[in-house]
């Protein structure tokens, strides 16, 4: 019974934190993100990627559009032949449920996140 507990509880956790976040909405259409990859990128709660980049950073952020959040993380990027050390900046708001502003030390823009309809 324990160990039904802990399985239980674990897949609430990882469900809260299931949302698949994509720059590009077409992307949502695919079963497997790594199969959309070329499209735009994808965001989840400790690393964004697309095709030869990726970034990560820690602590894990929350998914969370209740209140205004601004929560600053340091990582790191890599393509191939490079890996650059950075601060990323993620904004959520309850005005824009599902949606994730991303500002990158270094880019005068945010990147822009959207939750795929149904999570």
């Amino acid at each position: 019974m324990r160990l039904f507990l802990i399985a239980a509880l674990a897949t609430l956790a990882t469900g809260a934190q299931a949302e698949r976040l994509v720059t590009n909405p077409q992307m949502c259409a695919f079963d497997d993100p790594m199969d959309a990859q070329e499209m735009g990128m994808t965001l989840d709660a400790s690393s964004f990627w697309e095709i030869e980049y990726f970034c990560a950073f820690e602590p894990p952020i929350a998914l969370d559009w209740g209140q205004e959040r601004m929560q600053s993380r340091v990582g790191y990027c890599s393509e191939p032949g490079l890996v650059t050390p950075g601060v990323f900046t993620f904004q959520t708001s309850s005005y824009e449920p599902g949606t994730v502003h991303l500002w990158q030390q270094g880019v005068e823009q945010p990147t822009t996140f959207q939750a795929c309809p149904g999570g």
